[in-house]
């Protein structure tokens, strides 16, 4: 659906200024949703969606951009329940939060991130700020009724090497995956977690998230130049039981795969799986 008819802000993005996560946000906006960021420099971002081809008009009347930190839970909270939406926590929330990769001395562990906790951080993060605003919209309402407890949809931009089914990475990229690459997905592995285990009530209503869609993308290239891709719908995906096996996809695919499977269509057949995408 869009929402250029409304003014409810309802999709929020993390990690916005990545190259996944910038493609969705161009494509979202240009489809005319109403959406927020949380950014640590906001400039940087408008930059990057000016030079995709996103006008400033768009930015200013379809983007509330947040200048904080993920880790900032209440920077986390501005951005998922805008003061736009008077009180409404946003429909849906996209993450690609990850750190920078470097080098170490290391023999097991070469290489690592500049912050090996990002990841987990950030997702533990969302959920407080989820919780503590259903917490406080679960207050008794005037009439003594209660007010139904409002629950996003999640997705996270994941990786490849990390699934506990079939494995998802060809053979001659094993060794780069499960050695190189250890370090940074440990981090990866707690996140997923942290959100797959914040789903375990029996009770739908006691969860922070209606669900979650979790995307594990194989080996990234490219930038997020929405212009530069060969299209999400030449991308292979499968589930973490029957994984699509592959070498490389460009980020500008992931992220319209993101925008039309998760933004458009809230989820569609891929809500609480983890998803495999390769070219």
């Amino acid at each position: 659906m869009s929402s250029s008819s409304n003014t409810t802000t309802t999709i929020a993005f993390f990690g916005a200024t990545g190259g996944c996560t910038n493609a969705c946000l161009a494509h979202t906006l240009n489809a005319g949703y109403k959406a927020s960021a949380l950014a640590r420099t906001p400039s940087k971002l408008t930059t990057q969606l000016l030079a995709q081809d996103v006008d400033q008009a768009t930015i200013d009347s379809n983007l509330a951009i947040i200048q904080g930190d993920v880790t900032d839970v209440e920077a986390v909270k501005r951005t998922i329940c805008p003061q736009s939406n008077n009180g409404t926590l946003v429909s849906t929330i996209i993450s690609g939060i990850g750190g920078a990769p470097k080098l170490q001395l290391s023999l097991w562990k070469p290489v690592t991130i500049d912050n090996p906790d990002i990841c987990t951080q950030a997702s533990e993060t969302l959920i407080r700020a989820v919780r503590e605003l259903q917490g406080s919209e679960s207050q008794p309402l005037p009439d003594g009724q209660q007010r139904r407890q409002q629950q996003p949809l999640i997705s996270l931009i994941s990786t490849t090497g990390i699934s506990s089914g079939p494995d998802d990475v060809p053979f001659f990229l094993r060794f780069l995956y499960h050695y190189l690459l250890a370090t940074p997905h440990v981090d990866k592995r707690r996140m997923e977690r942290a959100v797959v285990s914040s789903m375990d009530a029996e009770d739908a209503l006691a969860r922070p998230f209606r669900g979650f869609v979790i995307v594990r993308p194989t080996l990234l290239f490219g930038d997020q130049s929405i212009k530069s891709g060969k299209g999400w719908q030449s991308l292979k995906a499968g589930t973490e039981q029957k994984p699509a096996v592959g070498y490389t996809v460009q980020r500008a695919d992931v992220g319209e795969w993101i925008f039309q499977e998760v933004v458009k269509k809230e989820g569609g057949n891929w809500v609480n799986e983890m998803i495999s995408l390769t070219s």
